[in-house]
């Protein structure tokens, strides 16, 4: 017999219907009628805090109802015939002498089932939730793979401390303080779902003292463009394509992998990011420059019939794996520390330069706020040089891969 499922809140007083009572057998249980919409509830007589819930869709629960700190609450003891009518009553018993004796009996049943539950045993269920609302799952796949597993994975939710979880953050702080950072976020989140399903009664990782942070600058400079876009050309496809699409573009490494025939319209030279992809979740129009026009009518020749502009070497999907070909990018342009996002703060600085509005940086780089754009502005500010402006500005009027 289990009292451990999830804790229903009554709906209130005004919506719910007169309570029903009777003396509970198998047999009336197994014959009471299906309501046409929503569930009934019918209570019985001999322990009268049980009551079956039942929904429209036949499904049987037996259930405690009883106030508890004031708060008249739901617990779900199990689904009948699963649970029979007997362990029923005596669970409600149970719960009726805990609550008797100043106990919550539904903190008890979580923090029971926090001691039994491994943060490894909740780790399924919240891949599940995150590949079904987040887009970078795998970016939090890999963290729990590379960081938590090991360090908390075997540590059963109860025994979770904040020292346990501080410290496994200024551990990884010592030498990368972004990335602890962004592995306490991903804890934060993953207890507050252990919290949120009735798992674990407090976040023991949240507000955790994080590193501080300086927004990132870094952008090509004038005497290190020419080596990149030699080791881009010398890289195979599809990556010199993808490449150089993002230095014509400047969009988003995720947009341009993810790049679909059905949203560009090449007439137009316009390409719309779809929602499900676009950061902002709002569809975003990108004006397309004359060489990223003439790349993607050389890339349809290569990849006719396919959905995709960059599709998979292997299975049905879109490219994936940018991060390692662009290491080898950078290894042979002897460039250091350039991140493939950095190619769009580079376009949208070089776009600042030549004195382009905020609002102008905006639409070509679809950002739905003028003040993201700003910052670009401010980083070309910082350099006065003309040089990158000039060399970027060439690559919008250079055919690609000429030759």
């Amino acid at each position: 017999m289990s009292t451990t499922l999830p804790l229903i809140k009554l709906p209130p007083a005004s919506k719910r219907a007169p309570a029903t009572r009777l003396k509970l057998t198998e047999q009336r249980i197994a014959n009471l009628a299906k309501p046409p919409v929503g569930a009934a509830y019918i209570y019985d007589t001999v322990a009268p805090s049980l009551a079956v819930r039942v929904a429209s869709t036949g499904g049987r629960s037996l259930v405690v109802v009883k106030k508890i700190n004031g708060k008249t609450q739901r617990i779900t003891l199990g689904r009948y015939p699963g649970l029979r009518l007997d362990d029923a009553r005596q669970a409600a018993r149970t719960i009726a002498g805990e609550i008797a004796k100043g106990d919550d009996p539904v903190a008890l049943r979580k923090a029971a089932r926090a001691r039994k539950t491994r943060l490894a045993d909740l780790w399924p269920s919240y891949l599940s939730h995150l590949k079904q609302r987040n887009r970078t799952w795998r970016r939090d796949k890999q963290r729990w793979e590379t960081e938590l597993s090991q360090a908390l994975g075997k540590k059963a939710l109860a025994e979770i401390s904040r020292s346990d979880c501080q410290g496994l953050i200024d551990r990884i702080g010592a030498d990368r303080p972004i990335a602890a950072n962004r592995v306490a976020a991903f804890l934060s989140a993953l207890l507050t779902f252990a919290v949120r399903s009735d798992r674990l009664a407090v976040n023991p990782a949240k507000g955790l003292i994080r590193f501080q942070e300086t927004s990132r600058s870094r952008v090509l400079k004038s005497d290190e463009l020419e080596n990149l876009m030699k080791a881009i050309e010398a890289e195979r496809e599809p990556w010199v394509s993808v490449f150089l699409m993002l230095m014509f573009t400047g969009a988003r490494r995720g947009s341009v992998a993810s790049m679909r025939w059905e949203d560009i319209d090449l007439g137009a030279a316009i390409w719309t990011i779809p929602a499900e992809v676009a950061k902002n979740k709002t569809a975003t129009p990108i004006p397309l420059t004359e060489p990223a026009v003439k790349l993607l009518r050389q890339q349809l020749e290569r990849s006719a019939g396919e959905p995709w502009v960059f599709p998979s070497a292997i299975g049905a999907g879109h490219l994936v794996g940018l991060p390692k070909a662009w290491a080898r990018v950078l290894r042979r342009a002897k460039i250091k520390n350039l991140r493939i996002h950095d190619i769009r703060r580079s376009v949208g600085t070089a776009m600042a330069r030549t004195g382009a509005s905020p609002h102008l940086i905006a639409t070509g780089l679809g950002h739905r706020s003028i003040a993201s754009a700003k910052a670009y502005v401010r980083l070309a500010g910082e350099d006065a040089r003309q040089a990158l402006s000039d060399a970027v500005a060439s690559l919008t009027t250079a055919s690609p891969r000429e030759g």
